[in-house]
């Protein structure tokens, strides 16, 4: 009975890492991307626009103010993160983390640097976030990912040894 539990858990967990992951590359191609070429403002309609600009005049006023290394951060994780959430995503949905596992790591260490460096710029900030229930509810899925992440690729023991090496 533990086992199988353990089993559906891990399961589970691969089922909110695909559907974390989904949820970001939703983000990369509509609001990132829109944030990446325009201003967003409050009759912008396109989808997920009036949301954001909604939440980020009370919570989050720096990312409208859009300072250059916001916009620059933004473009390259509209552009440049999507195929590798796509690469989390397969890998949840086949179980493959030991297989995509250096890949993944790769991105995660460059993903976690990211994060990292635009917290520690919106709290150095002239406007700091004020409310920071409402700020992690929406950073925070970013963080709970890297961590999921990291532990299936570490859990999942990548087979370094092939038949050949077998029997020697």
């Amino acid at each position: 009975i533990f086992f199988r539990c353990c089993r559906m858990a891990l399961s589970l967990s691969n089922i909110l890492i695909f559907l974390l992951q989904c949820y970001f590359i939703l983000m990369n191609v509509t609001v990132e991307r829109y944030y990446c070429h325009s201003e967003l403002t409050k009759d912008d309609t396109r989808f997920l626009v009036p949301e954001t600009v909604a939440f980020c005049r009370q919570y989050n006023p720096l990312f409208l103010g859009r300072p250059k290394w916001m916009k620059t951060a933004t473009c390259v994780s509209a552009y440049g993160f999507c195929p590798f959430y796509t690469l989390i995503a397969i890998a949840a949905i086949t179980n493959a983390w030991a297989k995509l596992r250096i890949p993944i790591v790769l991105f995660i260490g460059a993903k976690l640097y990211a994060i990292m460096f635009y917290h520690l710029m919106e709290f150095t900030s002239r406007t700091p976030p004020q409310h920071l229930g409402p700020y992690f509810a929406v950073e925070g899925p970013y963080l709970v990912s890297i961590a999921l992440v990291l532990f299936k690729t570490l859990i999942h023991e990548s087979n370094p040894t092939t038949e050949k090496d077998k029997d020697a």
